[in-house]
């Protein structure tokens, strides 16, 4: 049996040596607008909240404007 090889190009951004955006950084992204928080993007997602809160402070520090606006 002869398998089809495909390409794959993972595209990361780098913020000195922090990842400020990747494939699993823009999933968060999508989860966060989907389900309207941080910690219910963590859940959908399979990950903490404090998981998904450093992801986040990590993006939001690393581009100019911040990326997801929080409040208490």
């Amino acid at each position: 049996m002869q398998r089809q090889m495909s390409p794959k190009i993972k595209l990361q951004f780098y913020c000195g040596h922090e990842i400020a955006m990747g494939p699993g950084k823009a999933d968060l992204l999508e989860a966060i607008e989907r389900e309207g928080s941080i910690s219910g993007a963590g859940r959908a997602m399979g990950m903490s909240y404090r998981r998904a809160w450093m992801l986040v402070d990590t993006m939001n520090r690393c581009w100019r404007e911040p990326l997801v606006a929080t409040r208490p």
